[in-house]
């Protein structure tokens, strides 16, 4: 019982596809066998690490909390758009919450202090609510004229500057050194 050429051919190309499969296959498990330390300790954490860096939390803070060197973190940063986009996004609501406290505080301005206080009753060593108040109070806040002074020369350098002439010397100083001189000695201070 002689096979035919062509079955024979067609049970070699069957059986090295099989062993290729079977290679593919250890080699696949042999490269992703565990998730990377970005999908364990970063990506399901996203969602935290965007809400701990908006409160302030720095990236180094945020390393040491997930330990995870700042090498790595600044490789996953590179590796993972999602990551870093999440990190200005919660920069950028900081930088506007801290802008629109400070402008409030350089105001003044009311708030409303809300306090509570609840009366208890013990007996026996169990503690029952006998009563409460709420009492809600309106306060006036005067505005603080160094968060002012600081906002303003902050935000417009150029108007409230607290010492022109060195604003002045200091753009000079930078269009010197864009034409690629450099600014004599005698500049201290620039």
């Amino acid at each position: 019982m002689a096979k035919s050429k062509k079955t024979i051919k067609k049970t070699i190309e069957k059986v090295s596809k099989q062993n290729d499969d079977i290679a593919d296959k250890q080699s696949k498990s042999k490269r992703g066998g565990s998730k990377s330390q970005y999908g364990v300790k970063i990506e399901p954490n996203l969602a935290d690490i965007e809400r701990y860096h908006r409160m302030g939390v720095t990236e180094a803070q945020l390393c040491a909390y997930y330990r995870v060197s700042k090498t790595q973190w600044y490789q996953y940063k590179k590796d993972h758009p999602e990551l870093t986009e999440t990190l200005f996004r919660a920069k950028c609501m900081l930088q506007t919450e801290l802008i629109n406290k400070a402008y409030e505080v350089a105001v003044g301005g009311t708030y409303i202090e809300t306090i509570t206080v609840e009366y208890y009753k013990q007996e026996n060593g169990v503690k029952t609510i006998t009563g409460g108040k709420t009492t809600v109070h309106e306060h006036y806040q005067k505005p603080d004229a160094g968060m002012l002074q600081f906002l303003l020369i902050n935000r417009f350098p150029d108007d409230f500057a607290r010492d022109p002439h060195a604003v002045e010397l200091r753009k000079k100083a930078l269009e010197l050194a864009e034409k690629g001189a450099t600014p004599s000695t005698d500049w201290e201070g620039v």
